[in-house]
């Protein structure tokens, strides 16, 4: 199915948001995906195209975000190599942006899927699962306190307190502007006591929107 994760980045998306159950449920059984790739998450073990956890997993773990992976299987699907075993037109339109949606959070990410994974309409949950995921895969608890993530990172502010930061330095504005400013454009706004250039300035091209939208509705929950 697919070729490497060098190969076509920053392919379009859908106008409709993925459907992350139907893009399992397309892998593993009528898509016909999981018969041919080895993909963990799924319990796939296909020898005959490559192994998408080799794949991916190096480069989601460095920093790729998914929807630049999902924009690389997306293309994979839809132009078919020249002499691959991989079938033309196995799954398209809606149905191939949610199976590369599903590839792109699964790949070189071994576990279970979420429950809701499960559900019709598949979407990330409002308890912030990706948000808590994010948030520990992309390292941000190497340099932030955050008690409901087990992290204890002193190189940047306290994120148990972003309530009550928010609304010193984003008077009158929800407190999700200031987390999303604070995550995109680390310098905007700095905690007494912490100097600039020490947080990425990156997050906002690393992570995608979905990925991003989740942190901060995490962050928000749990910032008091």
């Amino acid at each position: 199915m697919l070729g490497t994760a060098s190969a076509l980045l920053g392919a379009g998306c859908g106008e409709e948001p993925p459907d992350l159950a139907n893009g399992k449920r397309l892998y593993t059984g009528e898509g016909r995906c999981a018969q041919c790739h080895v993909l963990e998450r799924a319990g796939s073990a296909g020898n005959l195209g490559p192994n998408l956890d080799e794949a991916f997993g190096p480069a989601i773990r460095q920093g790729l975000g998914q929807s630049t992976v999902a924009g690389v299987v997306r293309q994979q699907i839809e132009n078919v190599r020249r002499g691959s075993a991989m079938p033309a037109d196995l799954v398209t339109g809606q149905d191939a942006e949610d199976v590369a949606a599903y590839v792109a959070q699964a790949a070189g990410r071994p576990g279970e899927d979420p429950a809701y994974f499960e559900e019709p309409g598949g979407q990330p949950d409002p308890e912030g699962q990706l948000g808590k995921r994010v948030f520990v895969e992309s390292g941000c608890g190497n340099c932030h306190v955050l008690a409901d993530a087990g992290s204890l990172g002193n190189a940047g502010p306290s994120l148990n307190t972003l309530g009550p930061a928010a609304r010193t330095y984003r008077p009158g504005r929800p407190p999700e502007d200031y987390i999303r400013e604070s995550i995109v454009d680390p310098d905007a706004y700095l905690v007494k006591g912490f100097r600039k250039g020490v947080m990425p300035r990156d997050y906002g091209r690393r992570l995608s929107k979905p990925e991003l939208d989740a942190l901060v509705s995490y962050l928000k929950a749990q910032g008091g």
